[in-house]
């Protein structure tokens, strides 16, 4: 009767092992389908995506040093955002030291790509002089074109420099939703009457 009763409590705790492990295993095979797979035949753009999976902890585990290696492969292979966040994390010291003068680097090479984002970024640089003399100029040109391509944020810092005094508002054309095409002179002009 003894080893009935023992062979039953083995039995069920070998069961309930069993069970758990199924558990286990398909909670980690849930988990891991929605994390991307890659292969020597991923585009630049897969790439930056598992990147971005591991910057931002999702269905992974946070992993700025996996990110940053991901993003720098993308890059590699020149994609743009993900030169933009190498830039990003160089900036921020996310996962790597703070270097402004490396953020720039990265952001030249996204910008050079088009992306809007980048050079509102540079601008940005340019303004606080970080990791570059600073120089209001410089800026407004780096504002100038991610406004160009419909950046809000841009044409916002363009008009905060024109408030401040830190450039000339000569032949600087603001475009509103209503593309009125006034100038920051004569809204001046219409504000003082």
């Amino acid at each position: 009767m003894y080893q009935r009763k023992t062979t039953t409590f083995i039995q069920s705790l070998l069961l309930a092992t069993l069970l758990s492990n199924i558990l286990i295993v398909s909670a980690c095979s849930a988990e891991s389908s929605n994390t991307p797979i890659l292969s020597n035949q991923s585009t630049p753009a897969e790439i930056y995506e598992l990147g971005l999976a591991y910057y931002e902890g999702n269905s992974v585990p946070q992993d700025y040093e996996k990110s940053f290696s991901l993003f720098k492969r993308a890059a590699d292979q020149d994609y743009a955002p993900a030169k933009y966040d190498l830039g990003t994390m160089y900036y921020e010291g996310i996962g790597v030291e703070q270097d402004y003068k490396k953020a720039m680097q990265w952001y030249l090479l996204a910008a050079d790509q088009g992306l809007d984002v980048a050079q509102l970024n540079i601008g940005g640089l340019y303004e606080n002089g970080y990791g570059v003399p600073q120089d209001y100029d410089k800026a407004f040109e780096w504002y100038q074109k991610a406004a160009d391509q419909g950046n809000q944020e841009a044409s916002n810092r363009i008009g905060k420099l024109v408030m401040n005094g830190k450039i000339d508002d000569k032949d600087i054309t603001i475009f509103s939703t209503q593309e009125t095409g006034l100038t920051l002179g004569d809204l001046e002009d219409s504000s003082e009457n």
